[in-house]
């Protein structure tokens, strides 16, 4: 199945939005239907709870990025759903507060890479009801920038890359401080940094000074200087961590806290310990491939792991009979190369399978 596509070069936000809305108008609002009952089952919010979160996003949203409230009010009108809905799945990480897996990171600066340049892939693990809610979203700005995002659809951004050589990953992370009030959503901060930032250092400084209610691990790569900038920067309310490269230039960030402030509110190794588990097996892994010879292909190999079991992996499946609100998938896996501005999506983890009823059969893991 090809991913969805949609390429935006209207001049003014809310047109743009709109564009995207109206296109896209059947899987937004599929989205919705899934989200909100997400919502209900794993935060206890009602549909009239959530657009009043949605609202109180959308202040939030305008005070933050007022152009980008533009394009979500453009979103909502081109798909025919309330400004509060499409808000309220652009908060949906502070909504769901970090009740979730969300993925594994490994990022490569230029020294131990094939091409010299830095190079970041990453796995996103989320509900396998949400499999066809994903798209690419493709942005040219009036001024000649452009900014290509995997996103879900009705949300501003997620992942991606910029002409200006930023790329971003990120993971979910949970800190016992998360809750209200509420924060800029992580999402729309996500897609701030790739729309505004000139190079890495700025996106870095930007990601820092965001005020936060929902944690997350946000990783820039980018081209700067020798061997390139790769860095994550922890958000959490406590204040920003930040985890840079080891001694050969290899950084490794699942689903935990492994900096100061946040380190020591984490709640995400008690809740989901696999965390662990597929942080030690990235370092390995990556340890076995010769400095020269990191390339997309090699470190989407090093991240095709099942340890832990279907749900616990790198590579990601649901446990078989796993209830609504606890089925954990890889639905994609996103390699970003900011030294040619370019963002390779696949479908489905590492391992390529959209399922392995192998797990069901009690088969080791690897």
């Amino acid at each position: 199945m090809d991913i969805p596509f949609h390429h935006s070069t209207e001049a003014q936000p809310g047109d743009r939005g709109h564009g995207l809305g109206a296109a896209q108008a059947d899987r937004i609002a599929s989205n919705w239907a899934i989200y909100a009952r997400l919502f209900e089952v794993t935060a206890g919010l009602s549909e009239d709870d959530t657009r009043r979160f949605g609202a109180e996003a959308f202040d939030r949203i305008g005070g933050f990025a007022p152009e980008l409230a533009e394009e979500i009010e453009g979103i909502a009108r081109g798909s025919g759903r309330a400004t509060e809905e499409i808000a309220a799945l652009n908060a949906r990480t502070e909504l769901l507060a970090a009740r979730g897996h969300e993925c594994s990171v490994i990022a490569c600066m230029g020294t131990v890479t094939r091409s010299g340049d830095p190079i970041g892939v990453q796995t996103w693990d989320w509900h396998d009801e949400l499999a066809d809610g994903w798209m690419h979203w493709r942005i040219d700005h009036a001024d000649g920038r452009r900014v290509d995002t995997m996103t879900e659809a009705g949300i501003v951004a997620k992942l991606g890359v910029s002409s200006a050589g930023v790329g971003l990953l990120m993971n979910i992370l949970g800190h016992a401080q998360d809750g209200p009030p509420l924060g800029v959503p992580v999402h729309v901060l996500n897609r701030a940094v790739l729309d505004r930032s000139p190079n890495g250092v700025d996106a870095i400084t930007m990601l820092a000074n965001a005020p936060m209610s929902a944690s997350s691990s946000v990783t820039i790569v980018a081209p700067d200087g020798d061997g390139g900038v790769v860095c994550t920067v922890e958000l959490s309310p406590a204040g920003p961590g930040f985890v840079t490269p080891d001694l050969r230039g290899v950084l490794v960030h699942t689903n935990h806290f492994l900096e100061q402030p946040g380190r020591s509110g984490d709640t995400a190794v008690r809740e989901a310990p696999n965390t662990v588990l597929r942080l030690d097996h990235a370092h390995r892994s990556m340890a076995r491939i010769p400095d020269g010879e990191v390339d997309a292909d090699a470190i989407v190999a090093a991240m095709d792991s099942h340890r832990g079991g279907g749900p616990g992996g790198i590579c990601c499946h649901p446990a078989p009979g796993a209830p609504f609100g606890d089925r954990w998938r890889t639905l994609a896996t996103v390699i970003v190369e900011p030294a040619g501005a370019r963002m390779t999506l696949r479908r489905n983890g590492p391992c390529g399978h959209e399922r392995l009823p192998q797990f069901a059969a009690g088969a080791a893991a690897r």
